[in-house]
């Protein structure tokens, strides 16, 4: 389960808009001293994510949530979105050289194979749209008892 916390911004029926943070892989990779991303995300403020999430616990507005997705869930939508259009491009590129194409034409197939790609992921994105199973779900509410010092006091 991949998870990420967040806050809860505001709540309907069985569901929650949870503002998180894109902070928990950067800081766990170890390549983040050399990565542009990591260093992206150090100045920019579009590391802030707004999602609509599942929730079972019923949340209040403001509180702090751990929410997760599975990570098969999360490995499926990224061979739609990325291995889909990736594969039309060589097929198109590939598919002229069986013939003895002229590369002016592997690169207009190349063209179309990737945007065949594309509509491939944009029509299982909208067939999926309402499926559950891609939606994040809230796991647990933070505790706010951690995040308080305790006082000390003298008798």
């Amino acid at each position: 389960m991949i998870e990420e916390t967040g806050r809860v911004l505001s709540i309907e029926e069985g569901f929650a808009d949870v503002e998180t943070i894109r902070t928990s892989s950067c800081t766990s990779c170890r390549a983040r001293h050399g990565c542009g991303h990591h260093a992206i995300a150090q100045v920019s403020s579009a590391n802030r994510m707004r999602m609509r999430a599942i929730d079972p616990l019923t949340v209040e507005v403001g509180q702090k949530v751990v929410v997760g997705i599975p990570e098969d869930t999360l490995l499926q939508a990224s061979v739609w979105m990325y291995m889909i259009p990736l594969l039309g491009l060589v097929g198109g590129a590939v598919l002229p050289s069986l013939w003895g194409g002229v590369s002016g034409v592997a690169v207009i197939f190349s063209i179309i194979g990737f945007s065949g790609g594309l509509l491939l992921a944009r029509n299982k994105s909208k067939q999926e749209m309402n499926n559950l199973d891609y939606y994040p779900k809230i796991l647990r509410i933070e505790s706010q008892k951690g995040s308080q010092i305790p006082l000390a006091t003298t008798v």
